[in-house]
């Protein structure tokens, strides 16, 4: 992920997306069932065909969004990568 993309992480968009996810999943990672530091993970990344930039964090359907807590989240990266789509 490119910095640029890190910074729309920080914006009132993600924190409203990133709140609905939360909430979805009882405010608990969706792994090991802690509640504390919690992450809204991508599930996969989607390029668009047209401009080849990332799809914006808060534009996701829900179901490729899932709540980790720091520890699961660290560990399924450095285990598996997140795969990425071209779109339209």
């Amino acid at each position: 992920m490119t910095t640029e993309y890190n910074s729309l992480l920080k914006s009132p968009r993600w924190f409203e997306k990133r709140k609905i996810i939360l909430a979805r999943d009882n405010n608990k990672c969706r792994c090991c069932g802690a509640t504390n530091g919690l992450h809204v993970h991508h599930r996969q990344y989607h390029v668009s065909k047209r401009t080849g930039s990332f799809q914006l964090p808060w534009k996701y359907q829900n179901k490729y969004l899932i709540t980790l807590c720091d520890k699961c989240h660290t560990t399924g990266h450095s285990k598996f990568k997140v795969p990425t789509f071209t779109v339209s």
